[in-house]
């Protein structure tokens, strides 16, 4: 069975593990979602601070509750760590740093590229990689896409 194939059928079956780069107010509600559908997922983020209170099952985002946070943290669904090593072997990334605005008004896409970065060092085949974030048109193909690619990973075979 190819990559794709694999992929697929371990989201279908709630088998994937699921990662989210960056905690914050899109982040964390997105981790609660994939973890309360039945996934594993790990949230990393450069905050020990916020790290430490979602382990804690305590959440700091209005539209999360504490008692959904710790739910899922005591049923081994989420966790959250600044380690950027607990990207490897996971089966999907979702990418949710913050972009903001430059004096110019064009979105910062600093983080963005930082957390490419993080997915290159812990690169495993397979992994569909997601951007959930407020950018530019072309940001996934120009930034994403070409630093993966530069790495020797191909689209569509190494990564989705």
């Amino acid at each position: 069975m190819n990559a794709q194939k694999i992929l697929i059928s371990r989201i279908e079956n709630r088998e994937a593990n699921v990662a989210i780069i960056g905690l914050g107010y899109v982040g964390l509600p997105l981790a609660v979602e994939f973890a309360s559908a039945g996934l594993v997922t790990t949230g990393v983020d450069l905050s020990e601070e916020k790290v430490a209170q979602i382990n804690a099952g305590e959440s700091y985002i209005a539209d999360v509750t504490s008692a959904e946070v710790r739910e899922l943290v005591e049923a081994g669904k989420l966790r959250a760590t600044t380690d950027s090593s607990a990207l490897r072997g996971v089966d999907c990334i979702c990418i949710s740093v913050p972009t903001p605005l430059s004096k110019t008004k064009d979105p910062d896409i600093s983080y963005i590229v930082a957390a490419c970065d993080m997915i290159v060092k812990a690169f495993s085949p397979g992994v569909l990689i997601v951007l959930e974030g407020t950018t530019y048109p072309g940001t996934t193909e120009e930034v994403i896409l070409s630093r993966l690619a530069a790495s020797g990973a191909l689209v569509g075979k190494d990564f989705f």
